[in-house]
């Protein structure tokens, strides 16, 4: 990915799914491995992948680059504009 001015970054994504983008990680910290398993943990059991902010770890509700819709997405979540 490339994000040079955000120190370790990392995704969360599966197939129908918003795909996460999270930076500034600190690999050296265990409280992010332990928040990581958390976070997956929440993305598997929430509907379409979505967590909003206060539902995530929060170690990671200020560090998030990106929360992109799935390709095809059917989502009552999205808004479509119209052009």
């Amino acid at each position: 990915m490339s994000q040079c001015k955000r120190a370790c970054v990392f995704s969360v994504t599966a197939e129908n799914c918003f795909t996460y983008v999270f930076g500034d990680i600190d690999p050296c910290k265990k409280s992010y491995l332990d928040e990581l398993i958390n976070l997956i943990s929440i993305y598997s059991s929430s509907e379409e992948g979505f967590m909003r902010r206060r539902d995530r770890p929060e170690i990671f509700r200020s560090n998030i680059l990106g929360r992109l819709p799935s390709i095809n997405t059917q989502s009552k979540l999205v808004n479509y504009i119209k052009v």
